[in-house]
């Protein structure tokens, strides 16, 4: 099971791993807490393409890297289900702002058997705020550290 958690991670830690400059982007931290929240519908509902798709507008990174990592945490999805069961909804946990440029929004996606912590970290660049990293793991004591 943590071998597929990681697996997933990874795959979504590879959005950082290379940038575009034409990302859409958010007017405020109330619009990005709407744009979390709708990814975590979808993922609190084990659709992780939907997940996917409603972030890739606005994801700093290239839309094949973006892709990759859609397609790898699908898969690795489908084999954790057998572990900690299917998704049965998502919980906001907090927001954290560094600065004026960076803000972390964590939430957990309930499953039957276990929460799975994720986090979305926004940038805010000239044009407004876009995705720059996220991440979803089986570490959950990153919930409780600050």
């Amino acid at each position: 099971m943590r071998t597929l958690l990681s697996t997933i991670a990874l795959a979504a830690c590879a959005l950082t791993a290379s940038f575009n400059a034409a990302a859409d982007t958010l007017r405020s931290e109330a619009e990005v807490r709407q744009l979390t929240d709708k990814v975590m519908a979808a993922a609190g509902k084990g659709r992780t393409d939907d997940a996917y798709s409603a972030m890739t507008p606005y994801a700093l990174a290239d839309v094949n890297t973006l892709d990759r990592a859609r397609v790898s945490a699908r898969n690795s999805r489908m084999q954790l289900e057998q572990f900690i069961g299917s998704s049965v909804g998502y919980e906001f946990i907090r927001s954290e702002k560094v600065g004026d440029s960076l803000l972390k929004l964590v939430y957990i996606e309930k499953a039957e058997k276990q929460a799975i912590p994720w986090q979305f970290i926004f940038y805010k660049t000239g044009a407004g705020w876009a995705l720059s990293a996220f991440s979803n793991s089986d570490n959950i004591n990153t919930v409780f550290s600050r």
